[in-house]
């Protein structure tokens, strides 16, 4: 029996081929934590693998999930008592949308902090040329709305203005002195896929496992809710579990585009 292309629904096709491209990848990624393999090579491979699920997905979806996504950090208890909080400012594609939580944030009078990637003049990584992240105060809507963006489509504070930003981990621009005016309350994380148990699997610079060792180091402040915001494809749930070393630190939730809430128990 013939199929006429002509009887086939509008979007049916490409939905039909979006769709078997996700169940292959779903079984590609349940085959790629052989304890036998490199746990570098494993990273490498789940990247290559999620980040081939989301290319998959129509833009519709990933814009539907990223609203959902914000939505269910918007109504969690940590986020409405935190009064100070870092989140990190999102790639146009290729990963949940932070923009409605940012200006909620700012419209509510919490105090925001963002990423802010620089090379140390100073201290054990100045002479390895290697870049560390540092969480800086953004001050109102407006200043957030006008950021340029990178080279990757990211908004980003200028190298101008850093020097008179509060700087989460005391002090102003990048002078950690001084008191600290609070404690950070939660941290909204980025990742390439998180599992049921709040591993996360990063991009692979290690910004935020870095700044979280330095953060926490010694006790001198205590730890921040972490909540991992994703898309429905970058969650692995209990399928696969991501590999992790010593100083891979995990989300204590994880915030599903599809509407699922995770509490991972790590808090």
């Amino acid at each position: 029996m013939s199929c006429c292309l002509a009887e086939i629904p509008p979007g049916a096709l490409s939905a039909g081929v979006r769709a078997l491209k996700a169940q292959a990848m779903n079984q590609q990624i349940s085959t790629m934590t052989s304890p036998a393999t490199d746990i570098r090579d494993t990273k490498h491979a789940l990247r290559k693998a999620i980040r081939s699920k989301v290319s998959a997905a129509s833009n519709d979806a990933l814009v539907r999930q990223s609203r959902a996504g914000q939505d269910l950090v918007l109504t969690m208890s940590e986020y409405m008592h935190a009064k100070r909080i870092g989140v990190y400012l999102s790639m146009p594609v290729g990963e949940a949308s932070t923009d409605i939580l940012v200006r909620d944030a700012l419209y509510c009078g919490k105090a925001v902090f963002v990423p802010y990637l620089h090379r140390p003049k100073g201290g054990a990584d100045s002479g390895n040329g290697r870049r560390v992240m540092d969480m800086l105060r953004l001050q109102d809507v407006a200043e957030y709305a006008g950021l340029e963006r990178d080279r990757w489509g990211i908004p980003s504070l200028s190298d101008e203005s850093v020097a008179g930003r509060e700087n989460a981990m005391g002090g102003v621009g990048l002078v950690e002195k001084g008191e600290v005016e609070g404690e950070l309350d939660l941290i909204v994380v980025p990742g390439v896929a998180f599992d049921a148990e709040g591993r996360r699997l990063g991009h692979g610079a290690g910004f935020y496992d870095e700044f979280l060792a330095r953060y926490c180091e010694g006790g001198k402040r205590r730890k921040p809710y972490l909540v991992g915001l994703c898309l429905a494809e970058q969650f692995v749930g209990n399928e696969v579990e991501i590999p992790t070393t010593e100083w891979d630190w995990q989300v204590d939730a994880v915030a599903v585009g599809d509407g699922r809430f995770v509490t991972c128990g790590h808090a």
